[in-house]
């Protein structure tokens, strides 16, 4: 088992840049793009989150699932998965993000509701969107 990182993460989000101080106001609120580069090595789809949670959190998620491909698990769309969250399974769903297809992380709300189901809370419901449309028409960066 290798356990070597050998993706990246790619998180963009409401807020000020820590390193250039660049400040992104694009998003609807509670959501983000966060999403793998490099999971193709392992000829696997990348993976995306689009709740806004702590980056903490989202890089846990993302690379949990980066470290199960490494070993060997593919993941297909459509399908859920445990292990994430003692809880629930979350569910990957296919989604384009910037020309590609990824695996987007679907998390259920906390009565373990996913977005198509009309009683899903806010903001678990914003995460069946398109990713260009996570972005307000206001204010967004291009």
């Amino acid at each position: 088992m290798n356990n070597n990182i050998d993706w990246i993460i790619h998180l963009v989000a409401n807020g000020a840049c820590d390193e250039c101080g660049k400040e992104e106001k694009g998003f609807l609120p509670y959501t983000c793009n966060a999403h793998t580069h490099g999971m193709e090595k392992y000829d696997h789809p990348d993976f995306q989150v689009v709740l806004s949670l702590p980056p903490r959190e989202i890089g846990r998620i993302l690379n949990t699932l980066g470290l199960r491909v490494q070993e060997g698990e593919r993941f297909q769309a459509g399908r859920y998965v445990s292990g994430i969250y003692a809880d629930c399974d979350i569910r990957l769903d296919e989604f384009r993000e910037t020309g590609r297809n990824v695996l987007r992380a679907v998390i259920p709300d906390r009565q373990n509701r996913f977005p198509e189901d009309p009683q899903c809370e806010e903001p678990y419901r914003l995460q069946s969107m398109d990713t260009e449309d996570l972005y307000e028409r206001e204010g967004a960066l291009s």
